[in-house]
């Protein structure tokens, strides 16, 4: 849960709307870091879209790479998440 306001899929209309379904198509889930950005769809999208380009099932690292790095980095900065 963030902090910060958000707009849920049940709640998001037009260019939101699209922008969830866009999401949605692409990673199978909304993740909160993209969430976190629903009040602005363009803002949304386009995150989705570098999350995606960086970490998607074409990466060269693969997801156990990827999924160490995350701990690692959420370790080094004390963070839950």
């Amino acid at each position: 849960m963030t902090w910060i306001k958000t707009i849920s899929e049940a709640e998001a209309n037009g260019e939101l709307a699209d922008a969830y379904a866009h999401i949605q198509r692409q990673s199978g889930s909304v993740s909160n870091i993209t969430r976190a950005a629903s009040i602005n769809p363009r803002v949304m999208r386009a995150l989705a879209d570098l999350l995606y380009a960086l970490r998607g099932p074409h990466c060269a690292l693969g997801k156990r790479r990827q999924e160490m790095i995350a701990v690692l980095t959420s370790a080094l900065h004390r963070c839950a998440y």
